[in-house]
């Protein structure tokens, strides 16, 4: 049921995303083949309004899961989660990666999954560059499950791991 009701909110948001005010006034101030226009006149009620959604939107969260690929609270560990941070990132541009501290250790943890299988799968994928990457249950901003960094295919097709076949 919880997993349905993610799926019902990251719709709704997709698709208040996709009414952005700014993006339908601009089609409606382009002239016609005619020469005709539309006028548009913007209320302040509208705006704040419009901003109050948005606002809520990226703020909404929901609990899923990220891959941790560093962990440590060594001497140098805000140096070394930077440079993990910047190699993945440069190894896998389409899989968002975040950089948190949790005193006493700093964490580089990447995806943002809605299920352990979601996880699992990315796990199997950065798992040859990163062998002691581990999933953790985090609260996910549905903000960044509906900005992708690439389209849904390319995602797919950079996820893509070839299992070996049972005989």
């Amino acid at each position: 049921m919880r997993y349905f009701l993610c799926i019902i909110a990251l719709c709704a948001s997709l698709c208040a995303s996709a009414q952005n005010i700014e993006r339908v006034k601009h089609e409606l101030l382009k002239t016609s083949i005619e020469g005709s226009s539309v006028n548009v006149m913007d209320d302040d009620g509208t705006k704040s309004a419009v901003r109050a959604v948005e606002a809520q939107r990226r703020n909404k969260e929901v609990n899923g899961y990220r891959i941790v690929i560093f962990s440590n609270n060594g001497q140098y560990a805000s140096d070394n989660a930077d440079k993990v941070l910047s190699e993945f990132k440069s190894l896998y541009p389409h899989i968002n990666a975040y950089l948190v501290y949790e005193s006493p250790y700093f964490k580089v943890s990447v995806g943002d999954c809605l299920s352990m299988e979601e996880a699992q799968i990315l796990m199997a994928k950065i798992l040859p560059n990163y062998p002691k990457a581990f999933p953790r249950r985090e609260s996910i901003r549905i903000e960044a499950l509906t900005t992708p960094l690439t389209t849904p295919v390319e995602a797919a097709d950079s996820l893509m791991v070839e299992l070996p076949l049972l005989e």
